[in-house]
């Protein structure tokens, strides 16, 4: 005899029907609760943000910079800013400034206290804060040297009045001098530490445009050069000069073999001009032109030289390719073509296989 297979109908009853409601009910709600516990950790999220101080980046033409955290304005003028920790030209204050010149390019850092007062003070002047009138007189408490960027170096310079106190910066990159300097009131603890800190990371909130160094900038004291100093240095920008020319006059026939040392020569000759301040005199002669004209023949030739990289590395020519970069990064020897050579380095470790052959 066969037995039924057929499952016997439940037959749903209140008190079944009750339950499954109920449960439906308290999902429901369990799903509410979690939508608006998210809705309220996304408001609370969206507040904090809110509160958050937002950075300010100021951009001018040769520089852009990011204000402290909590100061309460700034103004431009050209390519100067200056920061005020509360509203009103009042102290504690921060100031940038840049100019360009192309003499800048071939400028000694000058440590003369008595020189970086001087633009310091200028710059103080024309800045027009309460209270620093021109004929305020600060004194110098100290300078020092300092390295404020790898292959920057920076006069800093400590000084005050009598119930202010602040600290001046100068320094060079390329054809760009920058000043900088804060003041405040000599009991001002809070703001001092804020603008030292400034400073201390002024590359983190700081940014300027690349630029090829032209010479080793040298680093001089103005108000300690001696006629004997002076005599010396022009027998050795004597004998720099003799080589610029014999290398220039064979640059045109020669390029491979004289363009290189012949830059170089008189480039040593502007730096020995430069550590005697007297570079400026070298700027406006016919040496200076033939100079400028190799130059530019030199950044043409470099130039080619990525011509020929960038077509091996399009035609996916490994070989080809990884020899010229290393052929780049051996020969981009003069001063300001370091970044030739990071180039080169970057396109060899980005774009150019391992492995050399084709």
């Amino acid at each position: 005899m066969n037995k039924a297979t057929t499952k016997p109908a439940v037959v749903p009853t209140v008190y079944s029907l009750r339950s499954v409601l109920g449960s439906l009910v308290m999902l429901a709600l369990f799903g509410a609760l979690v939508c608006l516990y998210n809705a309220y950790g996304s408001l609370s999220a969206a507040r904090a943000r809110l509160r958050e101080p937002v950075p300010t980046t100021v951009k001018t033409s040769l520089y852009s910079v990011t204000l402290p955290f909590g100061w309460a304005e700034y103004s431009v003028d050209g390519d100067s800013i200056t920061m005020f920790r509360t509203h009103g030209r009042t102290m504690p204050a921060l100031h940038i400034s840049a100019e360009r010149d192309p003499g800048f390019a071939y400028h000694a850092l000058d440590k003369n206290p008595t020189v970086i007062l001087r633009r310091v003070s200028t710059s103080l002047v024309e800045s027009q804060i309460d209270g620093v009138l021109p004929d305020t007189l600060f004194e110098i408490v100290g300078t020092e040297i300092l390295t404020i960027k790898p292959g920057v170096s920076a006069v800093r310079m400590l000084f005050d009045d009598e119930d202010r106190e602040g600290a001046g910066y100068v320094f060079y990159v390329g054809d760009v001098r920058y000043v900088m300097w804060e003041i405040h009131e000599d009991a001002d603890t809070a703001a001092a530490d804020e603008a030292d800190d400034f400073f201390r990371h002024l590359f983190e909130r700081f940014d300027i445009p690349p630029m090829r160094e032209q010479i080793t900038r040298p680093v001089v004291n103005s108000g300690e050069l001696t006629a004997e100093v002076n005599a010396a240095t022009h027998l050795k920008i004597g004998r720099e000069m003799a080589l610029w020319r014999l290398f220039a006059a064979r640059a045109e026939a020669e390029p491979d073999a004289a363009l290189l040392p012949a830059l170089q020569h008189y480039r040593e000759a502007l730096t020995l001009l430069s550590s005697i301040r007297q570079e400026r005199a070298a700027l406006d002669t016919e040496d200076f032109v033939r100079y400028q004209a190799l130059l530019r023949k030199r950044r043409e030739d470099v130039n080619e030289w990525f011509v020929v990289l960038d077509k091996a590395v399009a035609m996916r020519d490994w070989k080809k390719a990884r020899a010229q970069a290393e052929w780049i990064m051996r020969h981009a020897t003069l001063k300001g073509e370091r970044m030739d050579v990071r180039r080169a380095a970057d396109i060899l470790a980005t774009k150019i296989p391992a492995e050399s052959g084709n």
